[in-house]
């Protein structure tokens, strides 16, 4: 499997042969969908035997109930199989693997990548090597054991163990699947979300999408997978691209509010994000790649306290009915703060993905009656 250009090093992109669509089939998906590989004409697996899938994908979208400035909806991406948005990226990045003859998948994880792909791992009948911070929540470390995964823990933030796993991927010769941009067939797996947007919405481009960031694939996969509804006749506009990270770690949105051509990693991160808590260490072009996104699209980026984030979460959970991590309920915060700010208008549609539940979290309510 190759990660990067010989050339340049700069990472790489799926191309599909669009001529070689069948419109109708996407046509048809469009119309009524089961799970995210009903989309499988533009995704990169050739033989369905190698499809590795949980039935992901086909999430909720709720129009928000509570006043938020704007036309408000939340993708529920806590509702797919391992209770992240992660598990799009992952059964795409390992049924791709399969096919290429890898027995054995690795990931650099701050939580849900990890326990996600120990799943798929199970299910495709396959060995998984996870490298995690040691401070990520027992929750997700448990999820990812109980599925047979083989934990590799490591002291430091997520950049540590982006670079650890790096080393022993290459050394034993495991497919990794790492979710930034380094494995080119997992975004294929986060655009999946923008043709199920496109079809909730009546066939329609919301103005907005809030997407929280780590490095960013998940927003340039979304962005992604409008482009191709484009291109293929379905729609005649792109929407805008919200990125959004807290405060304690924003080294893609400090770029932007900066108006800089390319991000600088962050040397300490400490939020209660963790989820999206990525410095960039040595993948520094991974950020400066969505910030470009951000900007094609003429969005925004939006950085939040922990006390907007947690604010946020509790929102939600008591408004909405969605509980939410940290990180997913910063897209809701990110939206509900250009509203207030007459960035997003009072008519325009807004979408947050809400990417992963709140019990992966190990949040807990500090004192008794908690607010």
């Amino acid at each position: 499997m190759r990660y990067e250009c010989p050339v340049c090093g700069d990472s790489l992109e799926v191309v599909c042969d669009y001529g070689k669509v069948d419109r109708s089939r996407l046509d048809a998906a469009l119309n009524c969908f089961s799970g995210m590989w009903d989309f499988r004409e533009l995704l990169p697996v050739r033989e369905g035997r190698n499809i590795i899938s949980m039935k992901e994908g086909a999430t909720p979208l709720y129009p928000a109930k509570e006043k938020t400035g704007c036309r408000a909806y939340w993708k529920d991406e806590t509702r797919n199989p391992t209770l992240s948005f992660k598990d799009r990226p992952n059964t795409v990045g390992i049924s791709a693997a399969k096919e290429l003859g890898y027995q054995e998948v690795s990931t650099a994880s701050t939580g849900n990548g990890g326990a996600s792909l120990a799943a798929y791992a199970a299910k495709g009948g396959m060995r998984c090597h996870i490298s995690i911070p040691d401070s990520t929540p027992m929750g997700k470390m448990v999820q990812a054991q109980f599925h047979g995964a083989e934990l590799t823990l490591c002291t430091g933030d997520y950049s540590d163990s982006y670079r650890v796993n790096r080393e022993l991927s290459e050394k034993n010769g495991w497919a990794n699947i790492t979710s930034t941009y380094l494995n080119p067939y997992t975004m294929e797996g986060d655009k999946t979300i923008a043709y199920e947007i496109f079809a909730q919405l009546g066939r329609r481009v919301p103005d907005w999408i809030a997407v929280p960031l780590g490095a960013g694939a998940m927003l340039t996969g979304i962005y992604k997978g409008f482009r191709e509804l484009q291109l293929f006749g379905f729609c005649s506009r792109l929407p805008r691209m919200i990125g959004v990270q807290a405060e304690g770690c924003a080294p893609i949105i400090d770029a932007w509010l900066e108006k800089r051509d390319e991000v600088q990693a962050w040397q300490q991160c400490s939020t209660i994000a963790g989820a999206i808590a990525d410095p960039l260490k040595g993948y520094e072009k991974d950020g400066t790649r969505t910030l470009h996104t951000i900007y094609r699209s003429n969005g925004a980026g939006v950085k939040l306290s922990d006390e907007d984030i947690m604010a946020a979460v509790k929102r939600l959970a008591r408004r909405e009915g969605l509980f939410a991590e940290p990180a997913s309920a910063a897209a809701a915060a990110a939206i509900e703060r250009l509203a207030a700010d007459q960035v997003i208008g009072e008519n325009d549609t807004a979408v947050g993905i809400i990417t992963a539940h709140g019990l992966k979290s190990g949040l807990q309510i500090t004192k008794k009656g908690d607010k």
